[in-house]
């Protein structure tokens, strides 16, 4: 069962493709540059762009899955390719935001998920939340100046480790019963923004300042929909855990502090 992973350098492939390998699964990890992807022994790398219509048939030779980035522009000629390869299966990241195709970021989520079912291609789609990476925004800020500047500290958040996304896009690549669905993923539970920033200094051992930032200053450079909720405060429940679909418990965010100390160091 060869696997092709797209969007190798990315923290959630990479973790993909480390089950694989444990598994014992012939992986193929793509991107657009390969040469400047540092893979694991026993990976073969691939050229993908979406873009460059060329590039899809040799990575796609002889793969029976697919671990899919959900790279809008340019889906039409992959699924194209993947029904001429005969892939059997296209376990797509999307995200949670494709509840809503009014929303920029769900609507290009949803594009791509229309594409794959419109195909005839088995299709799984894994909908995460808020991705616990989204933190490593502040991280040049915490080890140059020991701050972070944010709107809306005490909004609550329930972001997920990428490791928990990972496996249950795994679970989905390897295991029976999950074609045709949808998992939507949310993290084990909200906690806010400065409480975020006191854990990844207790995971450093130092303490970080929290600069609280006006709303029209951080729409300078943050999406409209997340300010939009952070400012809303709102603590809905997207979905289950990763733990519905693994059965195992969901990693908190004191752990992907732990985790990923050094990017903050």
């Amino acid at each position: 069962m060869t696997v092709l992973v797209t969007g190798a350098r990315g923290a959630i492939a990479r973790n993909v493709i480390a089950q694989l390998l444990d598994a014992g699964a012939p992986v193929r990890a793509a991107s657009r540059v390969p040469g400047a992807t540092d893979l694991p022994a026993g990976v073969t790398p691939a050229r993908v762009d979406f873009t460059v219509p060329e590039t899809l048939a040799p990575a796609l030779e002889g793969v029976e899955k697919v671990f899919l980035y959900a790279a809008h522009e340019g889906i039409e000629a992959f699924t194209a390719a993947a029904q001429e390869a005969g892939v059997k299966h296209v376990v797509l990241l999307s995200s949670a935001a494709a509840a809503d195709p009014s929303n920029p970021i769900g609507h290009m989520h949803y594009q791509v998920e229309q594409a794959l079912e419109a195909s005839g291609i088995p299709w799984t789609f894994v909908r995460p939340a808020m991705f616990a990476t989204n933190s490593l925004w502040w991280a040049e800020s915490i080890r140059k100046e020991g701050l972070v500047r944010l709107p809306y500290p005490d909004a609550p958040v329930n972001p997920i480790h990428e490791r928990d996304i990972a496996e249950v896009a795994f679970t989905a690549l390897t295991e029976d019963g999950h074609q045709g669905s949808t998992h939507v993923v949310d993290g084990p539970g909200h906690l806010t923004q400065r409480r975020q920033i006191e854990l990844i200094g207790e995971a450093i051992g130092r303490e970080i300042e929290v600069v609280e930032l006006s709303h029209e200053a951080a729409a300078k450079f943050m999406y409209p929909a997340v300010l939009d909720m952070l400012a809303e405060g709102s603590t809905e429940v997207w979905g289950p855990t990763a733990e519905a679909v693994t059965g195992r418990p969901a990693r908190t965010y004191a752990q992907w502090a732990v985790d990923h100390a050094d990017d903050f160091r």
